[in-house]
């Protein structure tokens, strides 16, 4: 027994202390090379063609497949690296072999000789994209609607409160609309909440086709929704606007086999000089909302300041 276990042992003394480096260094990392001090290639690890589609000569050449918001970070890392002989992290992304974005971890690690003197600088990098792209869809969870993809409260709060600090500086107007489903929870009620979630998801669809790019459709839960309108000239751009949205919500609907009408109530209230936060403009659209509703539904009104 104990000469079958001698039989496969290896006595690493006689395997060359390159060779087991090199072993590490590509179990350790996805992707690990060494440049020169003025930035050329000198080693790369095996996987650097598999996962970015070619292997850099030069520091500027590994630059050039990074996405160009962080180019200048790399070159930065690579600079005080060599001027510091410091590690340091950088986290970044670049174009793989697949042509898709890949979010890379750099550790930039100096490589001195005997006497201290940098020689090389090691980049070794892990591979994130999981990583970030799990934590891209934890941070949508957080703030958009499930059901139906939409910017949620939380959100679109925040998107105000930071319109109202642009527009007390620039004076630029804005309108906030308050959108309510008129009964929707009959629909609910009496064709089931399959339909009522398809409805809703329908609904976003048709009121998305009235807006433009720029502006914000947000669920604040249930069957009320609000827009956000960051750039509007007068109130009567406003009104087209809602008399659009309106008129696509009064089309029939056909969903899952039900064929049924539906109509919408919008308060509105436009960006004044004395509006000092968030919670003072949802007030405003709720009173206006509920006046509507006071007055047959179906239609929008505007809050009357003073």
């Amino acid at each position: 027994m104990s000469n079958e276990i001698g039989s496969d042992f290896i006595d690493h003394s006689k395997v060359p202390k390159a060779i087991l480096a090199r072993q590490i260094i590509e179990q350790a990392w996805d992707l690990y090379c060494q440049l020169d001090a003025h930035g050329n290639l000198i080693y790369a690890s095996s996987r650097f063609h598999e996962i970015m589609g070619s292997v850099p000569v030069h520091i500027e050449q590994f630059i050039e497949a990074v996405d160009v918001e962080f180019r200048l970070d790399v070159y930065k890392l690579f600079v005080h690296t060599l001027q510091t002989k410091t590690s340091s992290k950088l986290e970044f992304r670049v174009r793989g072999a697949s042509e898709a974005y890949l979010w890379l971890e750099c550790t930039a690690i100096p490589l001195c000789d005997e006497k201290g003197e940098l020689i090389e600088i090691a980049f070794a990098l892990q591979d994130r994209t999981q990583h970030k792209n799990q934590e891209s869809h934890l941070i949508a969870m957080a703030f958009h609607d499930p059901l139906t993809g939409l910017p949620n409260r939380r959100l679109f709060k925040e998107h105000v409160h930071q319109l109202l600090k642009l527009a007390k500086r620039t004076d630029r107007m804005f309108a906030l609309l308050y959108v309510d489903i008129d009964d929707f929870k009959i629909i609910n009620d009496t064709m089931g909440h399959d339909v009522g979630d398809a409805f809703l998801q329908e609904f976003v669809e048709r009121v998305q086709r009235c807006l433009r790019e720029c502006d914000m459709f947000a669920r604040m839960g249930g069957d009320e929704f609000t827009i956000l309108l960051p750039a509007v000239d007068c109130q009567e751009h406003v009104e087209g606007i809602a008399r659009r949205i309106l008129a696509s919500v009064e089309q029939t609907w056909e969903v899952q086999g039900h064929a049924f009408r539906s109509t919408v109530s919008m308060g509105i209230t436009m960006y004044r000089s004395d509006h000092t936060d968030v919670t003072q403009m949802m007030k405003e659209v709720d009173i206006a909302l509920y006046q509507v509703k006071g007055k047959g539904r179906n239609h929008y009104r505007f809050y009357s300041h003073g």
